[in-house]
């Protein structure tokens, strides 16, 4: 509205200023109009620059028919408002590339750029075809530096937001590995153990209590690992940065809590000192200042922690045998001493979440099984092509068929569609770290076989 109503008002002004129609300038009324439009887009901004493209296009429509079917001035200096409004419809072509819709900043743009390349072309005293294509080349020059100036940032913004969703994608695949590695290895046990705890509670009673100590244990574990998901998820860029929330919040009342006191980063922890004597071996609260100021006092309580580092290939006779004590089904380890000195620690989580996948798909789709074979072996090659050691090691986990019937938690989790996601998954994390996964039927049961580079060798008493 304001737009039109300044074009209007500068054209009554043009008209009164020269007395007729007829009597206007060549190329007054569309440079009025292309200045019009930049004085709307400037009292208005930032509103307008979203809603620049179809004036924009009305301004280039006009001024492509001044120069279609209006007589070309006789003065020398005749089409100065003809450069002025080129000028202005420039600026204004830049804004519409950075901020417009796309289609609508396609459409002015080649109405706009048009309009600037041929406003030249009745002015050539003698027209032929190449003085004509070259003047309109020659304006079609500042018609590109327009579109570059407007659209290189805009270029690098949508990259920037890509590359934020990209991002965040990838984090939400990375946590939902993590909860499906650990938390959903630890709640197949605790399923398994309810069920057997279920069947042996009616014939011995003695034997549900293990049972649900053992449960207890493998929702520990669960907890464990949602809680090192969420710290992840509260961390800042995964550096451990506090939230600006926490560094201003008053810390005084956790100071003279004594459990939280030996965790202040400049007080060491003393061995164990009596409880009569707990505040007065805690001096740092009282060594502040004041209580309300957290900077002399270094990190305050509410500090992000910073998450446990991933298992490794170390943790895995643990995990053997926790789940040989959870489930009926025997697992047996078979490593070389030195071989978690051989992997990077890249490498020896991702082979650590491999066997946990492996021992999950066993209580999950195998839960008769009798025996698991986990084996850390050596790459194998032919000494003959290949005379020095490889660098790999094969980690494999076999499992005979089982005869037990499948469970109604497995059958409903089949019809559901759940499964099928954690060895694609794992596929992908291995070959990250530059190794290869397979897995299918082996002599009956099933195999899952990894190799994984390593960073040297294992001595040669260990292999």
């Amino acid at each position: 509205m304001l737009a039109a109503i300044t074009g209007c008002a500068a054209l009554t002004a043009l008209t009164l200023a020269y007395g007729t129609w007829a009597a206007i300038p060549y190329g007054a009324v569309p440079a009025a109009a292309s200045a019009t439009l930049l004085l709307w887009t400037v009292a208005c901004w930032p509103r307008s620059r979203v809603r620049l493209a179809r004036p924009l296009a009305l301004a280039g429509g006009l001024s492509l028919l001044t120069t279609t079917f209006s007589a070309p001035p006789s003065a020398p200096w005749g089409s100065v408002w003809r450069l002025a409004e080129m000028v202005v419809l420039l600026m204004l072509l830049a804004v519409v590339a950075r901020w417009a819709p796309r289609r609508q900043a396609v459409t002015a743009g080649v109405v706009a750029g048009a309009a600037v390349a041929t406003w030249t072309l009745p002015l050539i005293p003698a027209p032929s075809v190449l003085p004509l294509a070259g003047a309109a080349a020659f304006w079609a020059l500042p018609v590109l530096g327009a579109a570059v100036v407007g659209g290189y940032p805009r270029l690098v913004e949508h990259r920037r937001r890509r590359l934020v969703i990209e991002t965040r994608r990838s984090q939400q695949l990375e946590l939902a590995r993590d909860l499906h590695d650990f938390v959903a290895h630890d709640i197949s046990g605790i399923v398994a153990q309810a069920q057997a705890a279920r069947f042996v509670a009616a014939s011995d009673p003695g034997q549900a209590l293990p049972a649900l100590e053992r449960i207890e244990r493998a929702g520990l574990n669960a907890l464990a690992s949602m809680d090192r998901t969420v710290r992840m998820l509260h961390e800042a860029n995964g550096n451990g940065i506090t939230r600006p929330d926490a560094l201003d919040a008053p810390d005084a009342p956790d100071a003279p809590d004594a459990p939280d006191a030996p965790d202040a980063p400049d007080v060491p922890e003393a061995p164990e000192p009596p409880a009569a004597l707990t505040p007065q071996e805690a001096p740092a609260p009282q060594e502040a200042p004041t209580p309300k100021a957290p900077t002399p006092k270094g990190p305050p309580p509410e500090v992000t922690p910073r998450p446990e580092p991933l298992p490794g290939v170390d943790q895995l006779p643990a995990l053997i045998e926790r789940f040989t004590a959870v489930g009926a089904t025997e697992a047996r380890l078979a490593m070389p001493p030195a071989t978690p000195g051989t992997l990077s620690r890249e490498t020896s989580s991702t082979a650590y979440r491999m066997v946990v996948e492996a021992l999950t798909n066993v209580r999950r789709h195998a839960p008769g099984a009798a025996r698991v074979e986990v084996t850390l072996t050596p790459a194998v090659r032919n000494p003959a092509t290949h005379p020095a050691p490889a660098l790999k090691i094969e980690i494999q986990v076999v499992n005979d068929a089982g005869a037990a019937p499948a469970t109604a938690l497995r059958t409903r989790r089949a019809r559901d569609g759940h499964g099928g996601r954690g060895l694609n998954a794992l596929r992908e994390r291995v070959q990250a770290t530059g190794g290869t996964l397979s897995y299918g039927p082996y002599e009956g049961g099933w195999r899952v076989l990894a190799v994984f580079p390593q960073t040297r060798t294992l001595p040669q008493e260990t292999t």
